[in-house]
């Protein structure tokens, strides 16, 4: 059983020397410092990696470890599957409830509460606004697909499957937003001239 530890933003040199002495109390072997400037998260790939069955993996906190409840969320099935204890220092939680004892519910509800907070506040106005511009630059490029594929004599079937619209109607329906001017073919069924046959236009 191995006690390995890990800390995030070592750029920041406040977090790194109050953190390194409080997981060492906790007998880590191993202790992986992330770069703040490494957006692969290499340190942290690698010390997801080296956890074992029935190791302990000590965090400095659940707000430094992690970004998203995504990984929050891994982290969790992959530590239950291994059977892997979980202490995080500063906010005082043990998954085997042997450090504190007196902690519940509470102070794990306020943890996550901390952890959703602190994503909300990971893009600010102008990055949500960005944000917003690109989905709609991106509906934006495909409504300007089907209207050119649809003015180039593309039929209905090429330009849903070249836009990946599922339905006919919403074609028509982006043709209409932008008035588009349809054209209905008409379909003309010709065969022979055969006594009383009359030849219709459908």
């Amino acid at each position: 059983m191995k006690h390995i530890g890990y800390i995030n933003n070592a750029q920041n040199i406040d977090i790194v020397n109050r953190g390194l002495p409080l997981l060492k109390q906790h007998q880590c072997q191993t202790i992986y410092i992330e770069d703040m400037e490494d957006k692969e998260r290499l340190a942290w790939k690698r010390f997801v990696s080296e956890l074992g069955e029935g190791d302990v993996a000590v965090l400095l906190s659940f707000n430094n470890a992690f970004k998203s409840f995504n990984e929050l969320m891994f982290f969790l099935k992959l530590c239950s599957g291994k059977r892997v204890r979980i202490i995080s220092v500063q906010d005082a939680l043990d998954s085997s409830d042997e450090l504190f004892p007196h902690q519940g519910t509470r102070c794990i509800l306020s943890v996550l509460a901390g952890l959703s907070t602190k994503n909300a506040e990971e893009y600010d106005d102008f990055e949500a606004e960005l944000i917003s511009e690109k989905r709609q630059e991106k509906k934006l490029k495909k409504y300007r697909m089907v209207i050119n594929m649809y003015n180039a004599g593309y039929s209905i079937r090429e330009i849903m499957s070249k836009t990946g619209y599922r339905g006919k109607s919403n074609i028509y329906r982006v043709l209409h937003m932008y008035n588009v001017e349809l054209g209905y073919p008409t379909m003309v069924r010709t065969r022979p001239f055969e006594g009383n046959v009359i030849q219709r236009n459908l």
